[in-house]
């Protein structure tokens, strides 16, 4: 056989052996490993465990994608448990409240409605009594709209969509507590869009309720720092503190659900969370939050209900009519507007911009 003939043969032998070697070491695994990750799209977590041999490159792979499906199987578990609490707290919250509407508001119109009644038949035989019925059922109904109040602040602050922000956190201090509630505030004080309103106030109240009944601090801090770009909200105690965890996804495996709301409320608006916690010594939460103010005007405007003259970054907020936005000074003026803006819009047109 001449040399050319030996060549072909050789090659030809030796891209036999390459294939083989690629079939056996590199194609088949794969193609195991493809199988393996079909039956994991079908819910079998162990699918990866066992190995699918080649070369060690496929293995490091399987091992990878292993981790990867530790880590989705394992927030999975977190977010389903975090769920079913929340469920179970919301449950329980539409318990309480259905329990105070119905053993004490209800039962105080119950007993108005009954002593109306009575009052109504001493009217004319016995003046000075249906008098002081009067002032009994008046003393009632003051009692009723009170609880009402109060179970309205539980759900929404008031105080929060009227005033802002550190006005709101200023009511929440003044609740009765067993820890001395301060408030600071830092920067120049502005409105923020409602939803980040209601985050920060909500991450507030939770840290604040956990520093009370968890921790058993005696002191607590809430400070609220406006700067240029972003709004920082720090709460910090000094309670027994707690061990904080490297992997936020490990709070609901740990009984710490309202931290674990914070942190999702936090990041659910770009924001970020740092915790900070040593025994005996206190704990302490940053919240930074980036700056998204409520619309306000370029120019000094007018309101178009009180005609005050509006500076910048002075609007309390705006409403939308016809294409245009109106400025108000503060939530009487909107509500006016809200209610028939029609009666006010003509004014506005009439009125020159201040620059």
């Amino acid at each position: 056989m001449t040399e050319p003939l030996w060549l072909c043969a050789f090659l030809l032998i030796m891209l036999f052996v390459v294939n083989t070697w690629l079939i056996w070491r590199v194609l088949s695994p794969l193609r195991r490993l493809a199988r393996q990750a079909e039956r994991l799209t079908l819910g079998d977590f162990s699918a990866l465990e066992l190995s699918c041999g080649g070369i060690s490159e496929i293995d490091a792979l399987r091992r990878s994608m292993m981790a990867m499906v530790g880590h989705v199987r394992r927030s999975h578990e977190q977010s389903h448990l975090y769920a079913s609490v929340l469920t179970n707290g919301q449950e329980a919250e539409r318990t309480r409240i259905a329990r105070d509407l119905h053993d004490e508001t209800v039962q105080l119109f119950i007993a108005i409605a009954q002593e109306t009644d009575l009052t109504r038949s001493l009217v004319e035989k016995h003046p000075t009594k249906a008098i002081e019925m009067l002032k009994t059922i008046r003393t009632q109904a003051t009692e009723a709209v009170d609880n009402l109040r109060h179970l309205i602040a539980d759900l929404r602050p008031p105080a929060l969509e009227e005033l802002g922000l550190t006005a709101a956190l200023k009511m929440l201090a003044e609740n009765p507590s067993h820890a001395t509630i301060n408030v600071e505030v830092e920067g120049v004080e502005r409105r923020l869009k409602e939803k980040y309103e209601l985050a920060l106030f909500r991450c507030a109240q939770e840290a604040v309720n956990n520093a009370q009944h968890h921790s058993a601090a005696s002191e607590i801090l809430v400070k609220v720092t406006y700067q240029p770009h972003q709004i920082l909200l720090t709460v910090g105690d000094n309670g027994m503190g707690f061990s904080v965890p490297a992997d936020f996804n490990c709070l609901a495996s740990n009984g710490h659900y309202g931290l674990l709301g914070i942190h999702e409320r936090v990041q659910s608006l770009n924001g970020t969370l740092q915790m900070s916690s040593r025994q005996n010594t206190g704990t302490q939460l940053k919240i930074a939050m980036p700056c998204v103010e409520e619309d306000q005007p370029a120019n000094t405007v007018h309101d178009p209900v009180c005609n005050a003259i509006i500076k910048p970054h002075q609007a309390y907020a705006s409403v939308q009519y016809e294409g245009r936005s109106f400025y108000f000074c503060c939530p009487v003026c909107q509500g006016a507007f809200q209610k028939d803006p029609s009666l006010y819009v003509l004014s506005a047109e009439q009125l020159v911009i201040v620059e």
